[in-house]
């Protein structure tokens, strides 16, 4: 790059940055990298407008993983100890529930990755 070309690219760059109105038009009309990094995801959802309801979703389900984990964990113990207690009836109940929680944390996988396409496609856009 020649020494004009990179003097008007500096010039254009402290002026656009100096005019708050700019920054944020200019903010506003920027496309997302096509191979958004998580940060860079991370900061999209928060200045973008189109974002914050695909955002708030895999926040949610963010939260409904860890509550299914949580109560895998808890079931889990449960059939632990109620084979060493020796109450097998209560074991396989318990291992049912144990099968219906990790049911559900398979699903709020499946919604987040989901919701976290949507968000990469609209970040395209």
């Amino acid at each position: 790059m020649s020494n004009a070309k990179l003097a008007a690219f500096t010039a254009a760059l402290v002026l656009a940055v100096s005019s708050p109105a700019l920054a944020q038009s200019a903010q506003a009309t920027l496309k997302a990298p096509p191979r958004i990094t998580r940060a860079q995801l991370a900061t999209w959802c928060r200045n973008h407008p189109k974002a914050t309801a695909d955002c708030k979703d895999v926040r949610s389900d963010n939260r409904q993983i860890r509550s299914d984990r949580k109560e895998v964990a808890a079931d889990r113990k449960e059939v632990k100890t109620d084979l060493k207690a020796g109450n097998k009836k209560e074991a396989k109940q318990d291992a049912k529930e144990v099968k219906a929680d990790r049911k559900d944390l398979r699903q709020d996988r499946a919604d987040r990755r989901k919701d976290v396409r949507d968000i990469r496609k609209d970040a395209r856009k």
